[in-house]
């Protein structure tokens, strides 16, 4: 089986941005507004946390939905004729397949933060007992969060024996977690073209994919933090000059960094997981879902 290749992934990914925003634009718009305005009120009205909870549950099912609406128009050409798999309009649905997806991605998120707080419990035992063994004190690493004190007794642990030992131990987790999402990724869409949740497929799909879904992953995030970080920073500028002052120029680059990423991160993660999976599935007419 031959292994995906990683331009191919990221262009599939770019090029599926076109048909994602051109056909499922209403309940995509409805997404990024809504993350938006949730970080407007987390930033604005931080007090505000039960509604920001409320919010974020709203923004989990508006993700849902669109990411239900992009795998409808990835697979969908599979199921011609099958209602179940047809686009509303301006990609407004909720049925089995978008259930599917919330299951999936519930699924997958519970498992991956289950070991994620796992990986950095290990993490933070070795960091603690080598601390303890280079003679940093206690009272300096619990001192308030960015003081002086708690910065010199991090710099040296950093600078020692104990930061190498953490180190070490912090990069076959992170890689063990980044091979977990790998090969996790392609469960949601599978239960989405399939109708039923098979977690040996999604899992099996993945092989020979392994490097173009991390890599590809990895891209798409730090063009991700780019958008938003300009959008934020143009934004800023702009508040700042209609005499927002600083409070106000925080706000609004933080709302639009947060469209701007949101507005990327939704139609580029699909169409990478859309690729691969139809990919590895066998399909030989996989292009044309990017057309």
């Amino acid at each position: 089986m031959t292994s995906v290749s990683i331009s191919a992934a990221l262009g599939a990914s770019f090029a599926f941005a076109g048909p994602a925003w051109g056909r499922a634009w209403g309940v995509l718009l409805v997404t990024v507004w809504l993350a938006a305005m949730i970080q407007g009120v987390a930033l604005a009205r931080p007090d505000l946390w039960p509604l920001n909870l409320f919010g974020d549950l709203v923004l989990l099912a508006a993700t849902t939905a669109a990411t239900g609406a992009l795998f409808r128009i990835g697979v969908g050409p599979d199921h011609a004729g099958d209602p179940r798999f047809q686009l509303g309009p301006a990609g407004f649905n909720w049925g089995g397949l978008e259930w599917r997806v919330l299951g999936a991605n519930v699924v997958v998120g519970v498992t991956f933060v289950v070991l994620a707080i796992f990986a950095i419990f290990i993490w933070a035992v070795v960091f603690g007992v080598s601390a303890a063994t280079q003679g940093v004190s206690a009272e300096g690493l619990q001192a308030p969060a960015g003081s002086a004190a708690q910065m010199q007794a991090f710099l040296h642990i950093i600078a020692g024996p104990a930061g190498v030992v953490s180190i070490v131990v912090a990069i076959p987790l992170l890689v063990g977690l980044a091979f977990l999402w790998a090969k996790l990724s392609l469960f949601a869409v599978t239960a989405a073209d399939t109708g039923g949740f098979n977690f040996g497929r999604a899992w099996s799909l993945t092989r020979g994919a392994l490097r173009a879904l991390i890599v590809s992953a990895i891209v798409i995030v730090i063009i991700q933090m780019v958008a938003g970080a300009s959008a934020g920073f143009v934004a800023g500028v702009l508040a700042g000059l209609l005499g927002q002052g600083v409070d106000g120029g925080r706000l609004w680059g933080g709302v639009a960094g947060q469209a701007a990423g949101v507005s990327v991160n939704i139609p580029l993660f699909c169409g990478l997981q859309l690729f691969v999976y139809r990919s590895r599935r066998g399909e030989v007419s996989v292009a044309q879902t990017f057309a």
